[in-house]
């Protein structure tokens, strides 16, 4: 599979030096599973279907990996519920990495440098069993990893052939592998979605002379999908003599599915296996904002708040206030995690950020939201006005909006070449600089416009349009996002 980046969800530990890609899933290019449990361990519950034997056989046990500079190490322990089969596996790649040619983009290619694989099938019934034993393993996967500001994009392929001999010289099963990988990491989910195929020659030498031996073909197809997702639920508060109505809770769970069909010379099906984790929860901060009850836009302007992405400590929130520049960039880079919190004590200490200079003439360093904006500016999400200013007290329109999380999710390329016109009945009114993002958001579902069909591009965007409109995104991550790369991936 593709490197594991998702240094959030199994190897924490590990460097980002030492980890290239945003993988999520990192349980091989066998077409298994593992359970990605938050305890870090290096072994992993795993499980795979084993075809190869002209049945279906479902393995389960432990996968191990180890990641090194330039170097994958997989060691797999399985065996079928019944213990009749059993499986072991070591695997070894070479990590061949370019990072240089490109600042978003990173390509790697894993070459096979060691194996050693042996299956063990016991005899049923006084019948004799057979000993499969991997005598040649030819292999290659390439993967290119793309970083936009919010999104890490990834896809891949691999192919593969596997020799077999069955008990030493009586026969021999050949299996042609081929795979794609489809992945993206943020930090509100992340998917990652593999097909895998397999072309399976079977050939067992009779041990009647006069009897010819035993030959068939089959197939196998598996999808497996990993998904990381963050969600957000409402939870009433049942007293009623209490200081808040209720709360938003935010759970985190990671599940893992592999879907198979297969076609054999005896049998042939479809079959589902998965791994889920328990969610973990956390209790988002209550807003006692006094001017939202009631308003259209109270349950994301809470959200928000709960989050921490707004500042839930004042007593009013102004949701009919126009949106100021500076408000709608920090909310992006919190509501985003695009800033890492300083981890210092309280003592002032020397940094070398202290001898830069401000990134913008009208935002001073020590302005407690100049990090924000900063993250925001760095990473191409947001410009400013010009003469090196951001005019952070400037009113946002709607077609700044728009186009700031369009190029934060870099999906800009989604829209046709110019000249082009948008559905919206005011396309004439949108400027020629966010026509791109706003084609895009509409196709993509955040921006969809009023019922009467205008996006109205260059009016104001008020507080609570900021706070509906990041919560769609928000929505769009979390769902939206995790469709295309599992459901029409997978039923392609």
């Amino acid at each position: 599979m593709k490197k594991i980046l998702s240094v959030i969800l199994t190897f924490v530990l590990l460097s980002q030096s030492q980890i290239t890609f945003a993988q999520t899933n990192n349980a091989g290019f066998e077409g298994g599973i593992h359970k990605n449990e938050q305890d870090y361990k290096k072994e992993k519950r795993y499980k795979e279907m084993l075809f190869l034997t002209g049945q279906p056989i479902l393995l389960e046990g432990i996968i191990e990996l180890k990641i090194k500079d330039k170097k994958l190490e997989y060691d797999y322990e399985l065996s079928s519920k019944d213990g009749t089969v059993t499986l072991e596996r070591e695997i070894e790649l070479e990590r061949i990495i370019d990072d240089t040619s490109s600042d978003t983009q990173t390509i790697e290619v894993n070459n096979i440098t060691d194996y050693d694989e042996e299956i063990v099938v016991k005899g049923e019934e006084g019948e004799g069993g057979h000993i499969y034993t991997l005598e040649d393993y030819q292999f290659h996967n390439s993967t290119i990893d793309d970083k936009q500001p919010v999104v890490n994009f990834y896809m891949g392929n691999w192919q593969g052939t596997k020799e077999y001999n069955i008990d030493e010289t009586k026969g021999k099963v050949i299996v042609n592998i081929t795979g794609d990988i489809y992945g993206y990491n943020h930090y509100w989910g992340a998917t990652e979605t593999q097909k895998l195929h397999q072309d399976i020659n079977y050939q067992l030498d009779s041990e009647d002379a006069e009897e010819e031996p035993i030959e068939w073909y089959g197939y196998s197809d598996v999808d497996v999908s990993f998904n990381r997702t963050k969600e957000m639920e409402y939870f009433d508060n049942l007293p009623f003599q209490t200081s808040f109505d209720g709360g938003y809770t935010q759970t985190e769970k990671n599940e893992t599915v592999m879907q198979y069909s297969f076609y054999l010379p005896d049998d042939n099906g479809t079959g589902t296996e998965r791994f889920e984790t328990l969610p973990t929860q956390k209790k988002m901060f209550i807003p006692k904002y006094q001017d939202i009850k009631g308003h259209w836009a109270e349950w994301d302007i809470k959200k928000l708040a709960g989050l921490k992405v707004i500042d839930n400590s004042k007593k009013y929130f102004g949701p009919e206030l126009d949106t100021k520049r500076l408000e709608f960039g920090k909310w992006i880079a919190i509501a985003m995690d695009l800033v890492e919190e300083d981890e210092t004590d309280q003592r002032r200490t020397f940094k070398k950020t202290d001898l830069e200079e401000s990134i913008f003439t009208d935002i001073e360093k020590d302005n407690p939201d100049y990090k924000y904006i900063k993250a925001v500016k760095e990473k191409g999400i947001i410009n400013g006005v010009g003469d090196n200013k951001f005019n952070p007290d400037g009113k946002l329109r709607r077609a700044e909006a728009i186009t700031i999380v369009i190029r934060a999710l870099g999906l800009e390329r989604l829209a046709p070449n110019p000249p082009f016109t948008t559905r919206f009945k005011d396309d004439d009114k949108i400027p020629l600089w966010a026509k791109k993002s706003i084609y895009v958001a509409d196709q993509i579902g955040i921006a969809k416009g009023t019922p009467e069909g205008y996006v109205y591009p260059n009016e104001y965007m008020t507080k609570a349009e900021a706070t509906t409109f990041i919560n769609r995104v928000i929505t769009y991550l979390q769902q939206d996002l995790k469709e295309d790369y599992r459901e029409q991936i997978i039923n392609y």
